[in-house]
C-alpha cells in the first residue's frame, strides 16, 4: 500500500475509547506546564483526553487535512503535513510522546523494506526530552522492528496487551518507556531480545505473558525542560494562511490589481456621424446590453479580415490580392431570443 494512501486512509487506526479512558488512569503529570506530542493525531481525540484537566500544551500533526482541521478544536497547536517528511520540530522539547503510527510498510523508496511504525519511532524519539515518556501503540508482532531503538534509548520498557475486546481486531499493545540519553549495550541487548521474543509469540501466549493494560503501573510525565523553538510544516496550510493574508490586507490589494479598470470616458468635440458610430459599433467599443423602445438587446461587434483576389487567375503566374475588412455586428434580442447578424 502506498505511503500516503496508507496513512491517510487504511493506516488510520484511532485508539479505541475504552483504551483512551484506561490510559488516562495510568498517566499522571508533574506540577507545571507539560508539552505533549502526537505525530499522528487524527482528530485529536486521544491526546485531548489524556490532557484533560491538566495544565498541558498539546501538539499534533496530521496528514489528512479534514482531520487536522477538526483536531485544531481540541489541541493547542496542530500542523497539517506528512509527519515523516514535511515537519520541523525542536529536539528535547516534549514530556510525553504519544505515538499510534500507521500499521504498514513504507514503499515510497520502492523497496518496501521499512515498517512505518519504526520510522515514526526513530523520527520522533528525538523530540522527547530525557526523562520524558513514550506511549507507543502498535500491533504486538511489530515489537521486533522497534526493539532496537526502544532498548537503546529507553529504560523501564513495559509492554501491555489491549483489553480482550479490543485486542482481537489488530492485536495491539501499549509500550511505556522512559527516555534516556543512551542505555548500556548489555542492558539494551537483553531488552531487545525480550521484545523480539514477545513479538514471535502466539496472540494467546502474548496476552498471558505481557499482561493486560489495566495492570500497568502509573507513569508520571515531567514538566517541559527545554524550549520549543520550532514546530511547523514545510508547506503552507491555506486555512492558516488565509486569515493572515486578510489581516495584512494583501488579498484586498491583489484582487484590486485583477479587476479590469474602466476605459477612459472621452467626450468628442463634435457630435459623431452615423459612420463614426457604425465603426465604433463594429470595433467592439459599444459591446454590451442596451435598451431601445422597450427592447433589450445584447450587442457584440467585430471586424474580420478576408483576402480578395483583384488580378490574376488560374492561368497566370502572378496573383494580386488585397485585404478586405468586413465589419460585423451580432445582436441578441432578449425578448424573442433571436440572433441577428448585420454585415
Amino acid at each position: 500500500m502506498a505511503r500516503i494512501a496508507s496513512q491517510a486512509k487504511a493506516g488510520f487506526y484511532p485508539t479505541p475509547d475504552t483504551v483512551c479512558e484506561l490510559l488516562k488512569t495510568k498517566i499522571d503529570f508533574e506540577e507545571g506546564i507539560t508539552r505533549l506530542l502526537d505525530p499522528c493525531c487524527g482528530k485529536g481525540k486521544t491526546l485531548s483526553r489524556l490532557a484533560a484537566g491538566v495544565p498541558t500544551i498539546a501538539y499534533g500533526i496530521e496528514l489528512d487535512h479534514q482531520r487536522a482541521n477538526e483536531a485544531r478544536s481540541r489541541l493547542t497547536k496542530v500542523s497539517w503535513g506528512d509527519a515523516l517528511t514535511e515537519m520541523l520540530v525542536s529536539p528535547n522539547a516534549f514530556g510525553l510522546l504519544y505515538l499510534n503510527p500507521p500499521y504498514d510498510h513504507d514503499v515510497s523508496d520502492g523497496t518496501g523494506a521499512q515498517r512505518l511504525e519504526v520510522l515514526f519511532l526513530r523520527r520522533y524519539m528525538g523530540a522527547l526530552q530525557v526523562g520524558g515518556y513514550l506511549v507507543l501503540v502498535i500491533p504486538y508482532y511489530i515489537l521486533k522492528y522497534c526493539a532496537k531503538p526502544l532498548s537503546r534509548y529507553f529504560s523501564d520498557v513495559q509492554v501491555y496487551a489491549f483489553p480482550e475486546a479490543d485486542f482481537s481486531a489488530f492485536k495491539q499493545c501499549v509500550v511505556f518507556a522512559r527516555k534516556e540519553r543512551l542505555v548500556a549495550k548489555e542492558k539494551a541487548a537483553e531488552v531487545q531480545a525480550d521484545l523480539t521474543t514477545l513479538s514471535h509469540m502466539t496472540p494467546e501466549l502474548f496476552t498471558e505473558m505481557a499482561g493486560p493494560l489495566d495492570h500497568a503501573e502509573t507513569i508520571t510525565i515531567p514538566t517541559a525542560t527545554g524550549p520549543l523553538k520550532t514546530f511547523r510544516a514545510k508547506k503552507t496550510d491555506p486555512l492558516e494562511a488565509i486569515p493572515l493574508v486578510r489581516k495584512a490586507g494583501i488579498l484586498k490589494g491583489a484582487l484590486g490589481e485583477f479587476i479590469p479598470r474602466k476605459n477612459n470616458e472621452i467626450r468628442p468635440l463634435t457630435p459623431l456621424e452615423n459612420g463614426h458610430l457604425a465603426l465604433m459599433l463594429a470595433g467592439g467599443y459599444m459591446n454590451g446590453a442596451v435598451e431601445r423602445d422597450g427592447r433589450q438587446l445584447v450587442i457584440k461587434g467585430m471586424v474580420t479580415k478576408k483576402e480578395e483576389v483583384i488580378s490574376g487567375g488560374e492561368n497566370s503566374d502572378r496573383v494580386v490580392t488585397k485585404d478586405k475588412y468586413i465589419p460585423t455586428v451580432k445582436v441578441i434580442d432578449m425578448q424573442t431570443a433571436e440572433l441577428l447578424t448585420v454585415q
